[in-house]
């Protein structure tokens, strides 16, 4: 992930403030870090979006997925936690695609 870009992007383009920017950016990282615990690879979301705009993260975000990734991974089990994640990347996808990589 391109954090100092999204973060950058975030205030400059999405219009959001600090506290908000640095909630998005927060989260971002959390499910690279989270999915690379899950997967047992790592995981940039540059790559992601590269190879099918991040819908496969999406998906292991969703309320019906979840219940698949074991309690050890250090993501949301409730509809609200995982929606705000999903918010997170659905904004790094937009950036993704306002900007080259």
């Amino acid at each position: 992930m391109r954090e100092t870009e999204f973060f950058d992007w975030l205030i400059n383009v999405d219009g959001r403030d600090i506290r908000q920017t640095r909630d998005n950016v927060s989260r971002a990282r959390r499910v690279e870090n989270s999915l690379s615990m899950y997967l047992k690879r790592p995981v940039n979301l540059d790559e992601e979006y590269s190879k099918d705009k991040c819908s496969s993260i999406l998906e292991m975000l969703s309320f019906e997925y979840s219940p698949r990734i074991p309690e050890s991974i250090n993501l949301p089990r409730d509809k609200n936690g995982l929606s705000s994640l999903r918010t997170a990347i659905k904004k790094y996808i937009k950036f993704c695609g306002s900007t080259r990589i």
